[in-house]
């Protein structure tokens, strides 16, 4: 992303989208990497894919708006913002943010928290937890 930042221009633009789409699917593989080696990727593969579907569009979005007018004059407000910020605020910010907040109770018992390991970490914790006593 840094690299992005310092070539600037169109093409620093676009490769900072596309870096900004890659760490977010990383993020979230890495983050659920021993869980879904257990279950299954497929839950978090349709979740990654549905975030980058949704980022594409709005970085094209915001692509295209910065192409038609560069210098941003005489601008246009899309619900009380300029395009781009509401494209920002509307299609890059709160849809991604929707999508992890409905993932995350979905796949929270089976792939984050689950009796077994419950059980197993109070096993873990051995009987003087139960009980209430020094060790």
């Amino acid at each position: 992303m840094l690299a992005a930042m310092l070539a600037g221009g169109s093409t620093g633009q676009i490769l900072f989208s596309y870096a900004t789409i890659a760490l977010f699917g990383l993020y979230i593989l890495l983050g659920v990497e021993g869980s879904a080696e257990r279950y299954s990727y497929r839950p978090f593969l349709a979740v990654i894919g549905a975030l980058t579907v949704i980022l594409a569009v709005g970085f094209a979005l915001l692509w295209n708006f910065h192409f038609a007018n560069p210098s941003y004059t005489n601008p246009e407000y899309w619900l009380g913002f300029p395009r781009a910020t509401s494209v920002l605020v509307y299609w890059l910010w709160l849809p991604p943010a929707l999508v992890l907040m409905f993932a995350y109770p979905y796949l929270f018992e089976t792939y984050i928290w689950s009796e077994a390991e419950a059980e197993e970490f109070r096993r873990m914790d051995g009987p003087e937890a139960t009980d209430g006593g020094e060790p």
